[in-house]
């Protein structure tokens, strides 16, 4: 009979602990939410396309971008910074586009690079492009990725899905996957026990 008690015990005191962790969690979803509805309330600017690929890369390593805000702003400038240093690749410039009303909002769109002084970015790595908008004296910032170029031409995806980097890498992950399931059914064969499972 202890051990069942015992059990009994240690299965109440962990709903006990999952219902206490879901109760902080809610908890901090609502003061969350509260948080963003005091953020729009007092003026915020949001990027309403922050869900879609507004960043286009071009083959020559350049890119266009069209962000949309919910309001008309009266300035905006931009910066690109390494993802992973977080090391400034182009200083801040200002964007010469008065911008245009679409449905969702306000676009503005502007290519880089404009000239020959701004650094050229590799087509093969993505990078963070640093948004400041400017409205009403405040400045909002926004990060957002620019992507790693994609060929979009028939020819080119041909090119790219016959690429020998491409094969090697899924041969590997191929091989490894055929190992660690060879290494663990031999395992599970001499302990009886399902150690794989799950991995």
């Amino acid at each position: 009979m202890r051990p069942q008690s015992a059990i009994r015990t240690r299965t109440a005191g962990r709903k006990r602990i999952i219902t206490l962790t879901a109760a902080l969690l809610l908890a901090a979803l609502a003061m969350a939410m509260a948080g963003s509805a005091v953020f729009a309330q007092s003026g915020g600017l949001d990027l309403v396309n922050h869900d879609r690929d507004f960043v286009e890369r071009k083959k020559s390593g350049g890119f266009v971008a069209r962000p949309v805000f919910d309001r008309q702003v009266e300035a905006i400038h931009y910066g690109i910074r390494h993802p992973e240093t977080g090391d400034w690749i182009a200083p801040m410039y200002r964007v010469h586009s008065s911008g245009g009303a679409v449905e969702d909002g306000w676009e503005y769109s502007w290519s880089y690079p404009v000239h020959d002084q701004q650094p050229e970015l590799s087509r093969e790595e993505a990078f963070l492009l640093v948004i400041v908008a400017v409205r009403g004296g405040d400045a909002h910032t926004f990060n957002v990725v620019i992507p790693i170029y994609q060929p979009t031409s028939l020819w080119d995806r041909i090119l790219a899905a016959l690429d020998p980097a491409r094969w090697a890498r899924a041969f590997a992950v191929w091989m490894v996957e055929a190992v660690h399931g060879a290494l663990c059914g031999i395992v599970e064969q001499i302990s009886g026990a399902d150690v794989c499972r799950g991995a």
